[in-house]
């Protein structure tokens, strides 16, 4: 399987911080960007129906299956250990490989026990002269409130060195790539708005990376998902709601409310949006449904769901002068624990 490098500017919108197990952002993490990565790219294929339910791992989190090894060799020996020898078999029912073992794309994609994964990181340039220490009396977001910036920030640009193969570049990373431009996050504090970047240039060329389509062929799957703009509701994730009570729902789609005042210093936006959040959060009076959709510090007694808060405060900078803002909602992934709890697949 041939790799090709992809150079990849970036620029931080709001501050990156990619903490290690003691909390400590010295540096920017290869894993954590990737973890992202692979994060979202799970989003996209469960809200585009890409991965069903039954795929889901609920104890890890993902969706997730080891590789049977010696099956997976007996694979390649028979098919080839080039990227179609590897994904996309010539079986009776044209299967892919490891798809006929029960592994979801996206740990195809991004790797699982038995598997390395398909994208890596080779190396990372930044300057730490941007990373930015914050006074612990300044740290606190809002009087009265525990909610706190993080205390050492990155801010600022950076080059990340990808390897990609040839075969999913414009299919999958390219299209990743530019979703997580629009909406996504990288690394931690995403319940306060940290992480969003703004791609500055790929490989110093055009923006033909600018990809809206992601095109599943390769894995055997007719199905295309769009990100924003196609004519096909259903194959399109995100989904812009005018009232921030819709957030809420949890129907798959990623969904995007606007907020007016966007045109302020960034931790200013950042402050308005986590209360407009907090606003939010007020509003839902099933206290067992305000942790699922908001999160909790700690368990929730009886139940296994994932801690973090599901609507996130939003920023993306529109050019030098102007941005976009406002709240994101990926509500609709508690489907996959909740109907795991009950029983149901």
């Amino acid at each position: 399987m041939s790799k090709v490098e992809i150079k990849v500017q970036f620029e931080t919108i709001t501050p990156l911080w990619t903490g290690d197990a003691w909390m400590e952002n010295n540096e920017i993490r290869p894993s954590s960007l990737i973890g992202s990565l692979r994060f979202w790219f799970e989003v996209i294929c469960y809200f585009g129906g890409v991965c069903k339910k039954e795929e889901f791992n609920p104890n890890q989190g993902r969706f997730e299956k080891k590789v049977n090894y010696k099956e997976f060799k007996i694979k390649l020996l028979e098919h080839g250990n080039n990227f179609d020898g590897q994904v996309k078999t010539l079986s009776d029912l044209e299967i892919d490989a490891l798809k006929k073992l029960g592994i979801p794309i996206p740990s195809i994609v991004f790797g699982t026990t038995g598997w390395k994964s398909l994208i890596e990181i080779r190396e990372i340039n930044f300057d730490k002269a941007n990373f930015n220490d914050i006074e612990v009396k300044n740290r606190k977001i809002i009087p009265n409130k525990n909610w706190f910036w993080k205390g050492r920030e990155y801010n600022g640009n950076f080059e990340v060195v990808f390897r990609v193969p040839e075969e999913i570049k414009e299919t999958i990373f390219f299209p990743l790539l530019n979703f997580m431009d629009k909406y996504g996050y990288w690394g931690g504090g995403w319940n306060i708005g940290y992480g969003r970047l703004k791609v500055l240039s790929v490989n110093s060329q055009d923006n033909s990376w600018q990809k809206n389509e992601f095109d599943f062929s390769k894995f055997d799957k007719n199905k295309k998902i769009y990100i924003e703009g196609n004519d096909s509701e259903e194959n399109k994730i995100v989904e812009l709601v005018k009232e921030t009570n819709l957030l809420t729902n949890k129907n798959p789609k990623i969904k995007h409310w606007k907020h007016n005042g966007c045109n302020l210093p960034v931790k200013d936006m950042l402050r308005n949006l986590i209360i407009e959040k907090a606003n939010l959060r007020r509003s839902l009076n099933d206290q067992k449904e305000r942790h699922y959709i908001f999160g909790k510090t700690g368990n929730i007694q009886g139940e296994d769901l994932p801690q973090g808060s599901k609507i996130l405060p939003y920023i993306n900078r529109l050019d030098n002068n102007s941005y976009d803002c406002g709240l994101l909602s990926i509500a609709g992934i508690l489907n996959l624990y909740k109907e795991q709890e009950n029983g149901q697949q």
